[in-house]
């Protein structure tokens, strides 16, 4: 794989995550949390989603194992 493969990747993933993030929040949230992203968030969770996916696996486990 190349450099550009592999950003290509980085971002494709990135997207996918934050879609199905967006999606999730506002379809599974009560007010006021339950809002449509602005364009920042999006990118925000594009480019740093290891970071999102990781806060989201624990906060998860740990109201799972509460």
């Amino acid at each position: 794989m190349t450099n550009i493969d592999i950003i290509c990747l980085y971002i494709v993933l990135g997207c996918a995550w934050a879609l199905w993030l967006e999606y999730f929040t506002t379809n599974n949230l009560e007010e006021p949390y339950n809002q449509p992203w602005t364009n920042t968030e999006r990118v925000f969770h594009c480019t740093l989603w290891p970071a999102t996916l990781l806060v989201f696996i624990h906060n998860f486990l740990k109201d799972l194992f509460r």
